[in-house]
């Protein structure tokens, strides 16, 4: 069964090294992931586990469990699930303040059926 995520920030394929370039403000976080597994009646399938694969060397990832609103397409069994909030995680990226520069970071998704994507980027942090 395909597990769905949505993504911001990044482009997802499934098992797939995706990479993109972000743009973050010093000291502001920037989302970089929203992720779910949700079952036809908008449960939860499973709890995703994220790990860093890079930290970033002038700032951090950070990882919260959070309600997040789906983006199935009308098409999926799934799709009424989108007018609310469904069990999910948030990925951010936060410089440290008053770094101005390059950050390089990656980390992976784990999804409950054992499917996974891995994902890397660079940061331009900007004052």
């Amino acid at each position: 069964m395909l597990r769905a995520a949505a993504l911001v920030g990044l482009l997802v394929t499934a098992s797939t090294v995706q990479a993109q370039s972000l743009t973050a403000i010093a000291g502001h976080p920037v989302k970089l992931y929203t992720g779910y597994s949700t079952n036809p009646d908008c449960t939860s399938e499973g709890d995703l586990q994220v790990r860093v694969t890079q930290a970033p060397q002038h700032g951090r990832i950070t990882v919260k469990t959070a309600g997040v609103f789906p983006n199935f397409p009308a098409s999926n069994v799934r799709s009424a699930c989108n007018r609310r909030r469904v069990p999910g995680v948030l990925v951010h990226y936060v410089s440290e303040r008053g770094y101005s520069g390059f950050d390089q970071l990656g980390f992976q998704v784990i999804f409950p059926n054992g499917a996974s994507r891995t994902f890397s980027g660079s940061v331009t942090v900007q004052p």
